[in-house]
């Protein structure tokens, strides 16, 4: 389907759901007029005077026959109405329920490309940050190499040491970046040794008091646990770029079948109502990504009170 037929399928769905919404008044008011007619047909009923029934071998009920036979038979009516309605009802419902779960492909499709969108985002700005600029700064050094190699050999010697540094930084950024593509040691070591090196990457200055507890987790799936990473590498990077944090809290333990990860900072915080467009966006993305593999994420933050993350999602 393209996204014409994915928009006209959504009129649908909208015009039968204003249908069940009238249906539902309907019945409702059906209801009403069933419930009013038995208390009039009671009423009438009950109405005998004791002096009528002394003087006179007819009840109220016969008295009043034609109006009683009246009430039933809208009673009746009403009835008949309302059993038409709620088949009615039960298809809209049926019908209403199979587009949604078409449509709900649709919507999850777009979120898996708004998640690789991000990710070719995340690339491009990674690459162009160091690697691109580092070897842009190369192709200075060496034209400055040329110069001095005839002048000054010693300067040119030095200009090439630079630029022997420059080159290895530049390899490690670009190793760097094929790792968080696809971390090696998922397949080497397993998920726990990967998260150990996010870690690590993350904390490689020393800028933080980092606490661990990370329990031994494995899945069939694999992409489970790389979506799960990703999430937990997001969450790092947000507290590097905007926690103004000391000291962070890691766990992932193995519970019942779930992996459950808690990360927990003692950063700024922040508002989530208060939240700019891109960084909303960031967090939907998260919560986005653990929704198709069914889990479930918390993120519960205050203004110069932190951050505290939970992630729990099954793992078979």
């Amino acid at each position: 389907m393209d996204f014409d037929d994915y928009n006209a399928l959504e009129e649908i769905v909208k015009e039968m759901g204003q249908e069940l919404k009238m249906i539902e008044e309907k019945i409702k008011y059906n209801l009403q007029c069933i419930k009013e007619a038995d208390i009039y047909a009671g009423l009438l009923i009950d109405s005998e005077p004791e002096d009528f029934k002394f003087f006179s071998p007819r009840n109220a009920e016969n008295v009043h026959k034609e109006e009683i036979a009246k009430a039933f038979q809208e009673k009746e009516n009403c009835r008949c109405k309302n059993e038409r309605l709620y088949e009615r009802q039960n298809l809209l419902i049926s019908h209403i329920n199979v587009l949604q779960n078409i449509l709900k492909h649709r919507t999850d499709g777009m979120i898996v490309l708004n998640i690789q969108e991000e990710d070719r985002q995340r690339i491009a700005r990674d690459l162009h940050d160091t690697s691109l600029q580092n070897l842009a700064h190369l192709i200075h050094k060496i034209e400055l190499c040329s110069l001095y190699i005839d002048e000054d050999v010693i300067k040119a010697k030095l200009e090439l040491s630079v630029v022997n540094n420059i080159l290895k930084k530049t390899i490690d950024e670009i190793r760097n970046i094929i790792f968080d593509l696809r971390p090696m040691t998922f397949d080497d070591l397993g998920f726990k040794a990967a998260l150990e090196r996010l870690l690590a990457v993350f904390n490689e200055n020393q800028k933080y008091f980092v606490e661990t507890e990370i329990d031994d987790v494995s899945c069939e799936n694999n992409l489970v646990l790389v979506s799960i990473y990703r999430v937990v590498q997001e969450c790092l990077n947000n507290i590097e770029k905007h926690a103004d944090a000391e000291t962070v809290l890691f766990s992932c333990r193995n519970q019942k079948g779930s992996c459950i990860i808690t990360i927990k900072d003692d950063g700024i915080g922040f508002d989530p109502e208060r939240l700019p467009e891109e960084k909303h966006f960031g967090l939907s993305l998260m919560q986005e990504r653990i929704r198709l593999i069914n889990g479930k994420i918390s993120i519960l933050s205050k203004e110069r009170e932190g951050t505290c993350i939970k992630i729990e999602v099954p793992i078979f």
